[in-house]
This record gives C-alpha cells, structure tokens and sequence, in this order.
C-alpha cells in the first residue's frame, strides 16, 4: 500500500499520462481556465461546440464546464440559434471527467472541490436533458463516462464506425453517473442498462445504434456534409425537431448485410432474469452463477473484480432511477458523489488502476457484497439539501421527450398489449407489428427496423397460435 502522502505526489504526476481506453476519467489536472478546450463556432442556424482537448482525449475539467453551461444557456434565448452540434477534435469525443483533481483533492483532506464538480458536471447533464432546441450529438471515437453525459440525454446521438460507448467508473471503485442512473432504465431496456453500468462493458459503432444508445449511425467521412446541411436547412415554420430528423436520416446508411447484433437471444433474455426490479447482488451473482454458461460466467467474473460496495450503492441508484424523475435521478446521484468523494474505495480505486497500473483486484475495503452492510450504504442515499443541481429550466420529466432512435421496447409492447388503441389485446400478429412499425412515419426509414423488429419479438414475446403475448 502507498502511504498517503506517496499516494498524494503519485497522483500529481498523471499529468503526464494517458487516460486508459477502459476508463472514462482523464488523469490530468489543468488550469481552471484553459484558453482552447472548447471552441464555440456559428454557422448559419447552427451553433457548434468542439471538444479540443484531443491529446486528453478531451476529458472534461472544470474549465469546459464552466464554458459549456453559460453558451448553451445563451444559445436556448437567441432566436437566431435553431440547432446545437456537439463535436470533437481527434479520436475521442469524449473520454471522461477529470479524476485527478478530485483524487488530489480528497487526498488533502478537501473532498468539498470534488464534490463542486460533480455539481457542476451533473447540472450541465440536467441542463441538456431538458433543452429545448435540438441538440445533436456527434460520438465520434470513443465516448464514456463524462462524454455519456454529454450526449445520452440529447435527443440526436449519432454513432459513426468509430464510436465506443462505455461507463467504466465502477472499475475505479465509482458508480454510472451523469445521469445514467436514469438514462440506461430509459433509452435502453432497463436489464441490458443494468448489465451494462455494472459491467462496463463497451459498445461499438452499429450495435450503439441497434441498441438504443444512438439514435442514428451516420458514416464519419460524412459528418462535415452534416453539419453544413444542419446549418443551411430551412428552420422556417417548421418543427426544428422534425427539420433535424429529416436532414439527418438523409446522411444513414443501411445496416451492414450479414450484420449480426453483438448479444444473442439467449444472451438478452438471460439478463432479463438476472437484472430485475428486486435484484439484489447477491441474487444476481447466484443467478449467474446457475445459468453456467460462457456468458454469464464471464459476466460474473467481471462483476467480481469490481468494488462490493460501489456495486450495492450503484444497483440501488440504478434501481431508483427506474421509478424517478430525471431531476430526482441525478441529484440522487449528486448526494451519492458527495460520500463517494469522503468515505468508498474512489481513492484505492484511481490509485490501483491509474498510478500503480495494477492488474490485479483493487483492495477493496470488502471482499464480498455480503460483507457490505445496510448501515454502509445509506450515507450515499441520504439527501443533502445544501447540495443542489443548477435549474435553469425548472422542468423534469420520468421519459425522455423526444425519441428519434429505433422503437424503444415499450412501444413495442403498447401496440402487442393493445394499450395504444390500434389493434385489441390478443389480436396481434407478428405481420401486424412489422406492418405497423415499418409504416409507421417515425420509424419507416429507420435502418435495420427489420432485425431489430425481429430480435425484440424473439427475445421479449411469446405466440400461441400466431397471436403475440409479451413476456412477464
């Protein structure tokens, strides 16, 4: 173990280091106000903001955010302004927040700076979830933690072949935050979210699309062409959100031939029984265990390595956020940050994974989940009414507004269950959903509505006689 004050100066000299493709934070500390980290442009109609921390694979710092959040405050009352693109320079779009400003200061016994900027970060997540003008999100390259932030709750997230989507902060003894305790119940069905703000598991290209992480896949040599047809488009007497929709369907392509999603079946449907509303880890460990196959050994593997406690306090975030408000979701996450910053593994975490560069098990403060008691985790759920998120719009919502991506699983189900009027309950046929949803103006020109009409029924419905029953 490095003692505390070695642990302190290690910490310092990240800035000399890469942030690890696995992890989502930077590890480096820079000037409060660094002049060129984003750059903010005008082009017609359109508002551009750039990522330009590409040697740091543009983390985010307290200098970004402080930048972001007052523009696009400005950006929502200009009448001039019809669309926001957000974009980066280099590989990444954005690979995190920066960790080592809030490691360096907890370690000096001040974790009160760390916590002002989860706030910060967490309000500017908030800020977009409820912006009311389009917001297109191009992730180019790799897109994770901090950088989900930015773009999940944006209503257009376009994936290219580059795009590798992630939250890895449990690998640092953290939990999914910015806003994923909400968002991953939402923009993806609640058992694959789970599996993936546990896991960390990474997302590429096609499959953030097929899944729900993306609202559209678009070619990057055709990203430039994007944003001058974003930027020249006729916004006039017109829904700016529709107008967006359209322009970016033009620059899709086809869902590859032979394109084969990266979870099967089998697969999907397992992490439906193991990642459940009254899932405990423990039970989810077991359930793993006794399916005994490849994937759920492997699964269980992962989730083993990674803290005990972060895993309780992050399945019971995750939990609530099914059944809260965005505003609830994030600011639940606000207070939990506050105690992650005072009293978890956080510090055993960045210090194994990015100083001692370490491939073996952090030491953790528990072996087990078992060990875990109720008593340790309740700091991280208690509400803190001195800590607030910024609310600029004063608004809050429990489903997205806006879904532009492929059909999400509970509209499937409403037009099955008869519960959106169309057809009766029990009268549905496979041919009547493709019908419906292949015609249906949102979705007809929506690539590979096909397959994913066809993995979703696979996976989530019964038929007794051709007629569709979905699963409990």
């Amino acid at each position: 173990m490095l003692s505390r004050v070695a642990r302190a100066n290690s910490i310092r000299q990240l800035s000399a280091s890469r942030v690890s493709a696995m992890v989502s934070y930077s590890t480096t500390t820079v000037p409060p106000q660094e002049e060129d980290d984003v750059i903010f442009e005008n082009y017609n109609a359109a508002r551009v903001i750039t990522l330009n921390r590409a040697k740091k694979l543009n983390s985010l710092n307290t200098s970004m955010l402080t930048k972001i959040y007052p523009r696009m405050v400005e950006y929502s009352k200009s009448d001039l302004t019809k669309v926001i693109i957000q974009k980066s320079n280099g590989r990444a779009f954005c690979a995190g927040g920066d960790v080592a400003e809030c490691a360096n200061a907890n370690i000096a016994g001040e974790p009160a700076k760390s916590v002002e900027f989860f706030q910060k970060e967490y309000s500017l997540n908030y800020l977009y979830s409820g912006y009311p003008k389009p917001v297109v999100s191009l992730t180019h390259g790799i897109t994770m933690g901090g950088g989900v932030g930015l773009s999940v709750h944006t209503p257009f997230r376009i994936a290219t072949e580059t795009t590798r989507w992630a939250m890895p902060e449990m690998d640092i003894g953290y939990f999914p935050d910015v806003g994923t305790t909400f968002a991953l119940n939402k923009v993806v069905p609640s058992s694959f979210g789970w599996y993936l703000a546990l896991t960390g598991e990474s997302i590429f290209g096609w499959d953030a699309y097929f899944v729900g992480l993306a609202t559209h896949y678009v070619p990057s040599h055709r990203l430039p062409e994007l944003i001058k047809a974003l930027s020249t488009v006729s916004y006039s007497n017109a829904d700016p959100f529709t107008v967006v929709n359209n322009v970016i369907e033009d620059f899709t392509e086809s869902l590859p031939q032979g394109y084969k999603f990266k979870y099967s079946v089998e697969q999907l449907q397992l992490l439906e029984k193991v990642f459940h509303e009254s899932a405990t880890i423990e039970s989810i460990f077991e359930d793993l265990e006794k399916a005994n196959t490849e994937f759920s050994l492997a699964t269980l593997e992962t989730l083993k390595k990674k803290s005990p406690l972060s895993l309780k306090v992050a399945l019971e975030l995750l939990q609530r956020g099914s059944q809260s408000n965005i505003h609830e979701a994030l600011t639940n996450e606000l207070h939990a940050a506050k105690q992650f910053m005072k009293d978890s593994d956080f510090n055993e975490g960045v210090s194994a994974k990015l100083i001692r560069k370490s491939k073996e098990i952090p030491n953790w403060k528990h072996k087990s989940p078992s060990e875990v008691t109720v008593k340790e985790i309740l700091p991280f759920l208690k509400s803190d009414a001195s800590l607030q998120l910024d609310n600029h719009f004063n608004l809050t919502f429990t489903e997205y507004p806006h879904n532009f991506g492929l059909p999400k699983e509970s509209e499937i189900r409403s037009f099955i269950d008869g519960a959106d009027g169309v057809l009766e309950k029990g009268t549905v046929t496979k041919q009547n959903v493709f019908d419906h949803f292949t015609t249906h103006p949102k979705y007809a020109h929506k690539s590979g509505i096909i397959e994913y009409l066809n993995l979703v029924l696979s996976t989530r419905v019964d038929s007794v006689d051709q007629k569709l029953k979905w699963k409990l």
